[in-house]
């Protein structure tokens, strides 16, 4: 599993060597109501936006997955609080003889 891990991992790396060398020229960006403008390889703009957007993803999944825990707690707490502490369970019928 590790070796299957190792080899995608250095497969991907390839892909994105390639795409580096493949795209070195330089572009300009710029935000249309904003002065500012940044000229930068067109290999890095779009590295940051998959990164930015993989960063994103992965806060938006950790706060979706707090919410869940929040709630899966709650509502343990309250079918705990509805099921009386002493009531016991009832007992399996006594066996015919």
């Amino acid at each position: 599993m590790r070796f299957l891990r190792v080899f995608i991992g250095a497969v991907f790396l390839l892909i994105l060597i390639v795409f580096a060398v493949a795209n070195k020229n330089a572009v300009t960006v710029s935000v249309d109501p904003l002065p500012f403008e940044i000229e930068l390889p067109l290999y890095l703009l779009v590295f940051a936006v998959f990164f930015g957007g993989l960063v994103v993803g992965v806060i938006i999944g950790r706060l979706n997955a707090w919410s869940a825990a929040r709630h899966r707690a709650e509502a343990e707490k309250r079918k705990a609080e509805q099921t009386p502490a002493s009531q016991s369970p009832p007992l399996p019928p006594a066996p015919i003889v």
